[in-house]
C-alpha cells in the first residue's frame, strides 16, 4: 500500500497558482508583444497616480539594464526585454528552477492627459520604476 504525503502540499499548490497564472497572462498578453513574438513570460506591474503624474513600476530582477527597452507609440506604453539563462556551475544539479527565463513585453494603454514625450525611466534593486508626466490640462472657459 503507498501513502500520500500531504507534506509540502500547500507549496504545491502555489506553485501550481503560480504557474496557472503565468500561462493566462501569456494567453491574455501575447498579442501585445512586439513585432508578433510572443513572451514567455510576463513581469508583474504596479500602476499609480499622482496629481501630475503616472508612475509605472515593473518587476524585473535579474534583468540587465540593456535588455530593456522602454518605449511609447500610439499612446500606448511598452516595456520589452529579455531575462537571460541563469548560469549553474559545472557538476550542479537543478532541483527547482522557477525564475522564468526569456522575452518579455507588457503594453499598457496611457490615459488621455499622458504625456509621452516626458517619459522617464530608471532601475534599482530589480525594479523599473516609469514616471509619465501628465499634460496640463486645457484653461477652462468660462461663459456668462
Amino acid at each position: 500500500m503507498h501513502r500520500l504525503s500531504l507534506a509540502g502540499s500547500h507549496e504545491d499548490l502555489g506553485h501550481l497558482a503560480r504557474h496557472m497564472s503565468s500561462l493566462m497572462q501569456r494567453v491574455l498578453h501575447s498579442g501585445f508583444s512586439p513585432a508578433g513574438r510572443s513572451s514567455d513570460w510576463t513581469p508583474a506591474v504596479d500602476v499609480s497616480e499622482a496629481a501630475d503624474r503616472y508612475e509605472i513600476v515593473v518587476e524585473l530582477a535579474g534583468v540587465r539594464r540593456e535588455d530593456i527597452q522602454v518605449f511609447t507609440e500610439n499612446h500606448f506604453l511598452s516595456v520589452a526585454g529579455r531575462r537571460g539563462d541563469p548560469t549553474c556551475p559545472d557538476k550542479m544539479c537543478v532541483h527547482q528552477m522557477e525564475i522564468e527565463q526569456g522575452r518579455f513585453c507588457r503594453r499598457l494603454r496611457l490615459p488621455d492627459d499622458a504625456d509621452e514625450a516626458g517619459v522617464e525611466a530608471r532601475q534599482r534593486d530589480g525594479l523599473l520604476t516609469i514616471t509619465i508626466p501628465k499634460r496640463a490640462a486645457p484653461p477652462r472657459e468660462d461663459r456668462p
